[in-house]
């Protein structure tokens, strides 16, 4: 019989910066509520994302944080000069 090995996922640590909520009326007279929350980690600068507040709970934040450093992560910096 073999055995699985569980990969263990990388944790990150984050510090959150901000919670704000905005308002926008994407149609007249309903109002949509996002949470931005604006968070450091993992060594990458500030970056803010988007959750919809009916959506919003700490556990979806920290899913949606993770997958956010995660795409940032696999990016390549670009230098050069001009």
């Amino acid at each position: 019989m073999k055995r699985r090995m569980s990969k263990k996922k990388e944790e990150f640590e984050v510090v959150v910066l901000s919670r704000d909520e905005i308002t926008t009326y994407p149609k007249l007279n309903t109002p949509v509520i996002t949470v931005m929350v604006t968070y450091v980690g993992a060594g990458l600068p500030p970056h803010t994302i988007r959750i919809p507040k009916d959506k919003w709970t700490p556990e979806y934040e920290k899913a949606l944080l993770r997958a956010s450093i995660e795409d940032r992560l696999k990016k390549k910096p670009e230098a050069y000069r001009v």
